[in-house]
């Protein structure tokens, strides 16, 4: 799903995990807000200004961030998720110039729905996206934790493989456990509003459990499965790689720049490894939605387009030889565009959710 990165929750005043979302600067930076301390590579999770000693947050505790990030992230990006979604739909060849006609169609795409839709359109599925959001930043958030805590034990492996494992499966298990939310949201963009397939979320499950069996929640999780993946690896590797820069160049200056990005370094970083890992997995993304809306209603969805396809790599080749390579990027404008605020957001949330139940404790 389109999450975001989400952040690590484990703790060790020993290495410099900066692979989660809400792990900290060095000393060196954090030294700016509070007291001059000797330079070090403290990746602090559970930051508070009373001590340069880590304090851990429990599971519930970093479930209860991670679902609370997830939720506020998605009001936030909903308008352009179903942007995105209504153009992955989209079967017409055309030619694209990247990046001229990828935003030209964005901003189509935008009018159109618009004018025949209203506001509303830019909001449907946001229910089942919020059920979606919060079951899968919870989930993510619990998983990555405790296998990079794990790992970390029982491994030599360094911070920036523990970075990846740790997120490969932190955000394939969640992808599979919250899966048909994420089915549900795309159906629910796809339909049109005038002349809807479903009604609501529980008359939706029944009718796909009915007409399709549970093999029908399902469609489309092998792409999903081989895009989370990697995407999750790519943006906590990402992450841990450009936090280290930010660390160096802040060690080596204190301009005026960096310290204004000191107090979302955070967000700002993982922005930027959010839309590096959204466009290497794109095309699996592409297949996921088109593989989400097969079934006995195929027609009902995105005005009849869709083709059928017998699975992913029939999508893929289908896509590729009758709408163009460039097709397979159909709505990565908008997905960029959400990437960023979609995980600063996230960082944000989560760090200053993370603050409060830390400023709370005994």
């Amino acid at each position: 799903m389109d999450a975001g990165s989400l952040p690590s929750t484990n703790n060790n005043s020993t290495n410099d995990n900066m692979a989660s979302q809400s792990s900290q600067t060095s000393n060196e930076v954090t030294s700016t807000h509070h007291s001059k301390k000797s330079h070090g590579s403290n990746a602090v999770l559970g930051r508070t200004s009373r001590s340069s000693s880590t304090r851990q947050l429990s599971s519930a505790e970093s479930a209860l961030c991670g679902a609370t990030a997830g939720v506020v992230s998605r009001v936030i990006v909903s308008p352009f998720d179903v942007v995105k979604i209504t153009l992955q739909l989209e079967t017409r060849r055309r030619a694209l110039s990247i990046p001229r006609g990828l935003s030209n169609s964005m901003v189509t795409c935008a009018r159109q729905i618009m004018q025949k839709e209203g506001v509303r359109g830019f909001f449907k599925g946001n229910l089942s996206a919020e059920y979606l959001y919060l079951t899968y930043g919870a989930t993510q958030f619990l998983v990555f934790g405790t296998v990079e805590s794990w790992l970390e034990r029982v491994s030599g492996l360094p911070k920036q493989a523990r970075s990846f494992v740790g997120g490969a499966l932190a955000g394939a298990i969640a992808t599979s456990i919250t899966y048909p939310f994420d089915l549900l949201r795309t159906r629910f963009i796809a339909q049109q509003l005038s002349s809807r397939v479903h009604s609501s979320i529980l008359g939706a499950i029944r009718h796909i459990h009915h007409e399709e069996g549970l093999r029908g929640f399902y469609r489309g999780l092998w792409p999903a499965c081989l895009q989370i993946m990697p995407y999750m690896g790519i943006v906590f590797t990402s992450y841990d790689v450009l936090a280290s820069g930010y660390r160096r160049a802040r060690a080596r200056s204190n301009s005026r720049l960096l310290r204004a990005i000191d107090p979302v370094q955070d967000a700002v970083v993982g922005a930027s490894a959010a839309v590096i890992g959204k466009t290497c997995v794109y095309p699996l993304d592409l297949v996921r939605k088109r593989l989400q809306i097969q079934g006995p209603h195929l027609t009902s969805y995105a005005f009849g387009g869709v083709p059928k396809y017998s699975g992913m790599m029939d999508a893929l080749a289908y896509i590729v030889r009758h709408e163009g390579f460039l097709a397979l990027f159909r709505g990565l404008t908008p997905a960029l565009i959400k990437a960023a605020p979609a995980s600063a957001s996230v960082f944000f949330v989560f760090g200053y959710t993370r603050d409060m139940l830390l400023s709370v404790r005994p």
